[in-house]
């Protein structure tokens, strides 16, 4: 009897080692801020899934001691009609420079509040001779924004907001709020949403998390009362924390703050000031 004891209890002793408890996720806002040192950044690639028009974006964070401080991000709209136009076959019209514009990829650097924005549908109003349109404060991105995301996971006001809405299952975090009061709390959404949406409408997103608590993706999809959730689907992923970011101005001479508004299709709004 005492020898079937004691095997029992050894049996509960291996039982008890094979399984291990499971470890606690790292907070991703702590995890967040110990990589807010001067001159290191994050790298994202962005992408829409949908019934909007595809939108690619590549980008460059660059951090300070209190979050972002710099970016650099380049957007592709897939138009399509990247064939010759109708008239080379004796019929059609050349499309305008304004609708060319829209399928060049657009590329914005945003340092401090002072944005540079070069290609994309602006590019039709730009001056002779020069290639950057200048705007202070500008905006995270340019006329292409319109049709991607405007939450990034990766500034930390934005993610302590998403953090506080949500509800964790694992390494994932999924939540929901207003747009309305999304732009109270982050600045990078007050920097990127330049264009309005109607009162309402709410943002439902979900969040992935490495083990070392940094996120890796993050997607995120419109909701109204009006048309309920969007097919649209927007995927932000997330690379090489902790690496070197450099980020400049482009040359003062290719540089302008006036466009002329009979060419250009789109042009931004003045931006926030906070």
């Amino acid at each position: 009897m005492k020898k079937a004891i004691m095997c029992g209890a050894a049996g509960a002793t291996l039982l008890l080692t094979a399984t291990p408890a499971t470890a606690a996720p790292k907070d991703p806002l702590a995890a967040l801020r110990a990589q807010l040192a001067a001159g290191t950044g994050v790298s994202f690639s962005f992408r829409t899934h949908g019934e909007s028009a595809p939108l690619t974006q590549t980008g460059r964070l660059r951090f300070g001691k209190k979050g972002i401080t710099a970016s650099d991000i380049t957007g592709k709209l897939a138009l399509g009609g990247d064939e010759k136009p109708a008239d080379d076959f004796g019929g059609g019209e050349e499309p305008s420079a304004a609708i060319t514009a829209m399928g060049k990829p657009e590329r914005t650097i945003r340092i401090g509040r002072t944005s540079y924005v070069s290609g994309g549908p602006m590019s039709a109003a730009l001056p002779e001779g020069k290639t950057w349109f200048k705007q202070s404060p500008g905006w995270t991105s340019g006329v292409t924004a319109l049709f991607g995301g405007f939450v990034n996971a990766a500034d930390p006001s934005t993610l302590r907001v998403l953090l506080a809405h949500s509800k964790r299952s694992g390494s994932t975090y999924k939540g929901s709020m207003s747009v309305k009061d999304l732009l109270k709390a982050s600045d990078w959404s007050r920097a990127t949403l330049w264009w309005k949406l109607d009162s309402g409408v709410k943002v439902n997103w979900t969040l992935a998390v490495g083990a070392s608590g940094l996120p890796v993706k993050l997607t995120t999809r419109l909701e109204s009362k009006k048309v309920g959730l969007s097919r649209t689907a927007m995927e932000m992923r997330y690379t090489g924390w902790g690496a070197k970011i450099s980020i400049k101005a482009p040359a003062a001479r290719t540089v302008t703050t006036k466009l002329d508004p009979e060419k250009s299709a789109l042009q931004l709004p003045p931006a926030p000031k906070r």
